[in-house]
This record gives structure tokens, sequence and C-alpha cells, in this order.
């Protein structure tokens, strides 16, 4: 297909998809959840790509790489305005160091769990420990949609859901962080061309100065109070720049957006309608995303399933023993479940957004695990994994919830029953007070269709 009409098809999906998916309706958690999240686009996009119908041929794929890097950026760009100092200051610190003490918990526990597997089979080569490095920091992830949709279906209010809810907002710091410096390590060797020079610090380093740049070009366009109109060319642009710049360098587009989005939340009068023109076009570019991850998913062998598992796997221990050592430790003001963590196990666009960084950056490398390409390979059991934490996950996090207290069998009952009214009430009857959460991630009210909305669709941890 010529790239013009690809990517005009795609915009048409995108925003037909943006327009019919993303229900506010009530659902039973399992495969649906999938219509909720917009991840059933991957297959969509895997039935357009050259695996089957070959619409999006592979020449087609690569001259539509800026727009995956304009949509990293937008990404990006749309999680670093949450990281704005006035809002998080609101949180207690236990919560802070929750989110941040997990996340690295969970990323040490899946990469010391794959490096050991890979050195028992005998595959412990260098290229191989950044693979899983980058895997480790696309697990370190989190992510608020599925505890959104779960609080939509069971009308959840509580300080145990409130946690949940900041943690998976904030924890994909640790996740960026780990998988640029991943990118800094593998500078040098043969899994990147060219620049030879520094090493991991000093590639986060310029990775941080791009979104820093960045950040202050686009504060200096702000100056005169653009239009509307004006305002989403100045972010298409700003997104495409800092994405497009990140990965020519070989570094993570969503580390410099993120940067650039928090330059932008923490010194721009503008924040708001700067975050309400990225939040418009949000689904339209997260589902162009999801589409040509899609088209780019090969499934070099059927170990790709049992190694997905695998993964899912690993991430859930992290999660769990994460979780489970830092609500020991710190002074919650409430009374944590035991096995937190699996509140945490939803995943969604930040995670595939990594993985497709990964792909955009190391796809011509030509490394190889067993005589099969492993980026390929890597790309593929991210999917499969976060498809199974997607499906799994909602699940998993009402448990939690139940334990908890904050979902009761009264209201389980009334919603089976069809009566909205009685389960608001008895919803009420449950309800404590909780703090904020942070700018960009408002937590929904169940009684506000519009707002669940735009919780349950996010795909960053606003995504």
């Amino acid at each position: 297909m010529d790239p013009l009409v690809a990517t005009l098809a795609l915009i048409l999906l995108a925003l037909l998809g943006a327009r019919f998916s993303f229900s506010t309706e009530r659902i039973p958690a399992g495969p649906r959840l999938l219509f909720r999240t917009g991840t059933h686009f991957l297959f969509v996009g895997v039935l357009l790509g050259p695996a089957v119908l070959g619409l999006l041929s592979t020449e087609a794929l690569v001259q539509l790489y800026p727009l995956l890097g304009l949509g990293l950026g937008w990404v990006g760009l749309l999680f670093g305005l949450q990281l704005d100092r006035t809002t998080l200051r609101q949180f207690p610190g236990a919560f802070h160091a929750l989110a941040i003490g997990q996340a690295v918990i969970a990323f040490g526990v899946f990469a010391a769990i794959g490096w050991f597997s890979a050195d028992l089979m005998g595959m412990a080569t260098p290229q191989v420990t950044a693979l899983i490095l980058a895997a480790g920091a696309t697990a370190a992830v989190s992510s608020p949609a599925g505890i959104a949709l779960v609080s939509t279906n069971f009308l959840v209010r509580g300080q145990v859901r409130q946690c949940l809810f900041f943690v998976a907002s904030l924890d994909a710091v640790v996740g960026l962080v780990a998988l640029q410096v991943t990118y800094g390590w593998m500078h040098g060797t043969d899994m990147t061309a060219g620049f030879e020079v520094g090493g991991p610090l000093f590639w986060t380093g310029i990775d941080l100065a791009l979104g820093l740049v960045c950040g202050v070009l686009f504060l200096w366009l702000m100056r005169l109070r653009p239009g509307r109109e004006e305002l989403v060319l100045y972010l298409l642009g700003i997104s495409a720049l800092a994405g497009g710049a990140a990965l020519q360098l070989q570094l993570s587009p969503l580390v410099a957006a993120t940067v650039m989005g928090a330059v932008v939340a923490n010194f721009s009068r503008d924040r708001d309608r700067v975050f309400k023109a990225l939040q418009q076009w949000e689904k339209p570019i997260y589902l162009v995303l999801l589409l040509l991850a899609g088209a780019q998913l090969r499934l070099p062998t059927w170990w790709v399933f049992p190694l997905g598992v695998g993964y899912f796997a690993m991430r859930m221990v992290g999660k769990v023993i994460g979780s489970a050592v830092f609500v020991q430790l710190l002074p919650l003001p409430f009374d944590a479940p035991r096995r937190m963590g699996l509140g945490l196990i939803p995943q969604g666009g930040i995670t595939l957004a990594m993985a497709l960084s990964l792909v955009l950056t190391l796809g011509g490398s030509g490394i190889e695990v067993g005589g099969l390409p492993a980026v390929d390979l890597l790309f593929a059991v991210i999917v499969v994994g976060v498809v199974l934490s997607e499906l799994t996950g909602p699940v998993f996090t009402a448990q939690v919830l139940r334990r908890a207290g904050e979902i009761t069998r009264a209201v389980e009952k009334a919603i089976a029953e069809g009566d909205d009214r009685k389960a608001e009430a008895e919803a009420m009857r449950r309800h404590r007070p909780a703090s904020p959460v942070p700018a960009g991630a408002s937590e929904p009210e169940p009684e506000t269709d519009d707002e669940d909305e735009a919780d349950a669709e996010s795909p960053s941890p606003s995504p």
C-alpha cells in the first residue's frame, strides 16, 4: 500500500476506533475488557500487517516510522504532565515510596530471574542480558486503566483504591529510566550503530537534556498564548521533534518527552490548556500506535506464547514481592492487604509504547537468540504478556479491593440486579474520603460516566 494511503487509512481507523471503543458501559472482567482499553486494535494491526493481509507492507511501515516517533512523543508528553510538583506534594511520602520502591523491586526480580534462566541455558551473552533488562523495564510499569475499570464497574471508593491508582499512575518513571539506562549501556556495542562515546550515564544525560531543551522551546512558543488550532500544531511538532530526535540518537523517546512534559507541567501557565489539547487527541494517536504495533508483530516461533506466560508470571511475582516489602516498611494511612501488588497487574499503553520504541531502536541491529531475530521475539513476548495482564489484571484488582472491604457484596448484588441507584447508595455508605490523584490521572467518580471514560480509556498512566 502507498504510504500516503496507508497513513490516511490509519487515521480513519483511529478516529472511528476512538469514537466507538472505550465504552462507559459496565462490563464483567475478562475478554470484553480488551474492547474497553482498545487493546483489540493490536489484532487489527496484525490483520492489516505483512504477516496476514499485507495492506501495511514492511516498506510502508518503515516509511511510517516518523508517525510512530510522533505518537511516542505524544504519549511521553502526556505522562510527563502528571509530574507536577504542586499536585504530587499533596500525597503522603509513603505513597511515593511505595510507587517507586515496588517498581524497582519488580524490575530487579524480573531481571534476576531472567538472567539466571538465560545463564542456566548457556545464553547469558551481553546482547541477551540487555534484552532481559529492557523486558524488565517494561515489567516494572503498571497502568491505572484496569483500576479505573474496576472502580467504574463496582463503584469503588476508598483509600486502597486511591493508593493503587496513584502507584499505577507513577511507577512508569522507574521503567522509563531503566529502559533509557539500558539503551545507554548498549551504546558502543554491536547492538547500536555508531555513538561509541560515553556510557549509560552520559547517554541518559543526553536524553534528559533533549527533553529539557524541547520543553524550554515549547514554553517559548507558548509565550504568545496561541489559539486552539495553533496549540495542537505546536504539540504535534514538539512531540515529533522530541520523539524523532531521540530515535535518531537511539535513545528513549518516551524519556525525552516525559522530561519535556514535566517542564511544561511545572513552568507553564497554560498547563491545563495543554493537557486538555493532548487528551482530546489521545485516543486516536494511541490507536494509531496500537495498529502500527500490531502490524510490526512477528511470531518467529511458537515459544513466544510460553515465554509470554513466563513474562506475565515473573512480573506478577515481582509486583507482589515489591509491594509486600514496602507495605510492611511504610507507615501507610490504611490497613493494606498483604498481596496488594496483585492490584498492580494491569498493564497498558506505556508498556506497549516502550516495547515499540525497542523495535524502532534495535529493529535493524540483526541480533539473534538461538537463530531467531531477538527484537521480534522480545516484542512478541511483551505483547503476549500485556494481553494476559489486560485480561486478568482487573480480576486481581477486584480481589484486592474485596479483601480491603471496598467492594461489598451489597454493591455487587445491586449491580447484578441492575439497580444502579441502590448500588450507588451502598457505595456511598462505604465511602471514606481519600486523597486526590495526580493531575491528568483523576480517578473516576462512579456517578459520572464521562469522568469514568476519561480515566479508563487513558493509554498512558494518566497514561
